[in-house]
């Protein structure tokens, strides 16, 4: 193998084993900050997820102020509307919002530990062996 193959070849591989660990340390610190937050700082986690601080627009409107203002179809949409509303609070306060916001950060992150880890492993072995390899030329 020429030289300029030899250069390239050990750029790829540091260049590649980089980004894995990169990508291993950003996934290991999602997992960290996730636990974090969940143990130790649970108040910091209720801020995090935007969805759970959305709301829908709703409107002063009360049962009794129906009466003869809105038609009884009318009247079945916002009692609907009512019911949606106590429906989206239900679901959308404390854990049963952050719940699944937690879980999906905790999924991408061992999905990147996952995936990075097991090449940059195979990379830094091809890393060692090439050195290894280096060396024992250099010795003969």
């Amino acid at each position: 193998m020429t030289t300029k193959n030899k250069l390239i070849k050990t750029i790829y591989l540091y260049l590649v084993a980089t980004v894995s660990l990169i990508f291993v340390a950003i996934g290991i610190g999602r997992l960290l900050n996730t636990g974090l937050k969940y143990y130790i700082f649970p108040e910091a986690e209720k801020k995090s997820y935007y969805e759970c601080n959305q709301q829908p627009p709703v409107y002063a409107i009360e049962a009794g102020q129906l009466k003869g203002v809105a038609t009884e179809d009318q009247k079945k949409q916002l009692d609907e509307l009512i019911a949606d509303y106590e429906n989206w609070k239900k679901n959308q306060a404390g854990d049963a919002c952050i719940k699944p916001a937690r879980q999906n950060n905790i999924v991408d992150a061992l999905t990147m530990i996952i995936i990075a880890l097991p090449i940059l492993l195979i990379h830094w072995k091809f890393i060692i062996k090439q050195k290894k390899d280096k060396e024992s030329e250099i010795q003969e």
